[in-house]
């Protein structure tokens, strides 16, 4: 079987398809270089069902975006894949990735050591190249600056999880394995609080989704006046970061004051990577960015943690790709192969 993540890319092929591969959806589209606005098409991914069928979900993704496109296999120059894990960029092997994997009997096995790539690219008959998906993110949304002397980017993606990834030097760090910048695992708070991974004091564990509601049910507490508490009081179930967000714009003091702690530890977190990486800007991206006042006190959290010669030349900016940056990330793998090839 043919080595499809070490052959070369079609150097004259106008398209590349970009696929986002998730735990709920699967979505692909075929794109020109500097498209930024791909028309997406969605597969379900399948995740709980074991390596073989999520692997056939990508291929049929990909020809199912193919079809829609009216485009032929000859007419691509590869497939680029932002996966939800751990995977390598040079073996193409999904390390690890809890969203993945099958059940035996009532047990959960997640993907370890899961060939990827190179199967998927045999079946598709192009080559498939692959990147952990907030590494593709990251590069979405440094192609998408656009500009020739911007060349390092932090970037951090809120949501149930942290993500992260950096553009340094004008590359993107993808570490030795393809597992660098695991930013929301960095500890902030020594011996504070258990994170999902089961290290104490991740910046995940103080800015994910649980934490944050987990913040506001205590504030909540202490204050059952809020505006918040009423809201919820009678249902929990349906509690998300969005009517934290819909009470702070109303003028709620608990609901903003969830806002300015997450963003203190955000602060952080974000000061961290600028002392770290000297980047011209740090770009936060996920629905969470948008919470009324988190970008706010996140960048003036921040900038009490830096030293000011390194951060002063940085600029906190909002994602723009939003739900595409997968996609487009990974076809920006593809021509990332291209211009390689050709140098």
């Amino acid at each position: 079987m043919a080595d499809f993540q070490s052959r070369k890319p079609r150097l004259d092929a106008p398209y590349a398809v970009g696929v986002d591969l998730g735990g709920q959806n699967v979505r692909a589209a075929v794109m020109r270089r500097g498209d930024r606005e791909p028309k997406t098409v969605s597969l379900p991914s399948d995740a709980k069902e074991g390596a073989d069928r999520v692997r056939a979900r990508v291929v049929e993704v990909v020809q199912k975006a193919m079809g829609s496109a009216g485009v032929t296999l000859d007419q691509v120059a590869g497939v680029g894949v932002a996966v939800a894990g751990h995977i390598d960029p040079v073996t193409g092997v999904i390390h690890w990735s809890p969203n993945f994997g099958h059940m035996e009997g009532s047990t959960f096995k997640m993907f370890l050591e899961e060939p990827f790539t190179e199967p998927v690219g045999a079946a598709l008959g192009v080559p498939v190249y692959a990147a952990n998906d907030a590494n593709a993110a990251v590069l979405g949304e440094w192609k998408h600056i656009g500009k020739a002397n911007v060349t390092d980017i932090v970037m951090f993606t809120l949501g149930t999880g942290i993500g992260g990834g950096v553009v340094s030097g004008g590359r993107l760090l993808t570490g030795s394995t393809g597992g660098a910048v695991e930013i929301g695992h960095h500890v902030i708070v020594a011996g504070g609080r258990k994170c999902g991974c089961g290290t104490l004091g991740c910046l995940e564990a103080y800015c994910g989704t649980d934490a944050i509601l987990e913040r506001a049910l205590r504030m909540m507490e202490r204050n059952l006046e809020s505006s918040l508490w009423h809201r919820i009081e009678e249902d929990k179930t349906n509690f998300k970061p969005i009517i934290i967000s819909e009470e702070a714009i109303k003028g709620d003091a608990t609901a903003q004051a969830v806002w300015e702690e997450t963003g203190y530890y955000l602060g952080i977190g974000m000061g961290n990577a600028v002392n770290l990486f000297n980047p011209q800007y740090v770009i936060l991206g996920g629905q969470i960015r948008n919470a009324t006042g988190l970008l706010a006190a996140a960048e003036r959290s921040m900038r009490r943690h830096l030293v000011y010669s390194i951060g002063r030349t940085c600029s906190v900016i909002p994602a723009e790709l939003g739900d595409h940056a997968g996609v487009v990330g990974g076809a920006e793998l593809v021509w990332e192969a291209v211009d390689a090839a050709r140098s």
